[in-house]
């Protein structure tokens, strides 16, 4: 069964229980029907509201947008049906119902806190919340996705690019693409919020977590030492900009554990060349260990195994 004939036995499943009515262009679920004038169901949509009753209110704007949806109440519904959506945990639907708010208002009265939402939803995607198949309500919501995650982040960077919002996003965004292991993408979100907001806690953060990037990246390319100077730079950049945050030593203990890890990848394969008796090229890499990273605890293991290949260390010159 290929997947559209699977989705159509689904809709026809999820509709056996309810009737339609073809209005507008479109097939309305008879629920949807208005049955009082637009202002009674606004006002009945406001009421569910404010007793958190999200399921009362999802309908109420469901009926006021579907219905009426280029009337002032239609317009302003959208965001409402958004909220009400959000707190009955669709944030699929509370995403879509708020860009329809956006689309409709040419000057929207809820803008800033349709952002906050947003960049809540967007978060939810980040951590696993899940979307309709095709983005239709009646189908099953099986699908994380981290790229709608991606794309709200830009929403709500591009929207309010000097706004707190915008400085959330971007470290939210450079989290997430940290996490797929996107690390240049991830370091350049960091960047924007040092470059957007160069004096704020915010900063101070995106500094931190560069440094926490060049740590992980270090873990997965451990032959890589050229990471080393670029977080070197992060972290004198870091002190001159907030030289008594508490997270530059944090940022400096992460550049030690790179070059741990870094000191221990040529000491390890020293260790495989001696298994291979082939001693003169495991001394060469004891030997660039110690140079490269002499305050590191590997160094030491190093300097032990020198001592007992002497021998070798005397034989090809090694100063």
């Amino acid at each position: 069964m290929n997947l559209r004939i699977l989705l159509l036995c689904l809709f026809v499943f999820s509709s056996m229980e309810a009737a339609y009515v073809f209005k507008n262009g479109r097939l309305i679920d008879s629920k949807d029907i208005a049955t009082l004038p637009v202002e009674d169901h606004y006002n009945l949509g406001v009421q569910a509201l404010n007793k958190k009753d999200w399921d009362e209110a999802v309908h109420q704007f469901r009926v006021v947008t579907i219905n009426f949806p280029q009337t002032s109440w239609g317009k302003e519904s959208f965001y409402f049906l958004g909220v009400a959506y959000f707190h009955a945990d669709d944030k699929d639907m509370a995403n879509q119902n708020f860009s329809s708010y956006l689309e409709e208002n040419g000057h929207p009265t809820y803008f800033e806190e349709t952002f906050q939402y947003k960049l809540a939803i967007a978060d939810a995607f980040k951590k696993g919340a899940k979307r309709h198949l095709l983005g239709y309500e009646k189908l099953p919501a099986w699908m994380p996705d981290t790229d709608l995650a991606l794309t709200i982040y830009d929403e709500v960077i591009n929207s309010l690019p000097h706004n707190e919002l915008a400085a959330k996003a971007l470290l939210a965004k450079g989290d997430l693409l940290r996490t797929r292991e996107e690390f240049r993408a991830s370091i350049d979100a960091y960047n924007q919020v040092i470059r957007k907001f160069p004096r704020s806690e915010s900063a101070a953060q995106a500094y931190s977590l560069i440094s926490r990037v060049y740590l992980q990246q270090a873990e997965i390319d451990v032959h890589n030492p050229d990471i080393i100077p670029l977080a070197q730079i992060n972290i004198k950049r870091f002190a001159q900009d907030f030289p008594r945050d508490e997270k530059i030593q944090k940022a400096e203990d992460n550049l030690h554990e790179m070059k741990e890890i870094f000191a221990n990848a040529l000491y390890e394969t020293g260790q495989f060349y001696e298994r291979k008796k082939q001693p003169k090229a495991s001394v060469l890499y004891y030997h660039t260990a110690i140079n490269q990273f002499p305050d590191t605890k590997i160094a030491s293991s190093c300097k032990e195994r020198l001592d007992a290949l002497q021998p070798y260390v005397e034989e090809i010159q090694l100063k």
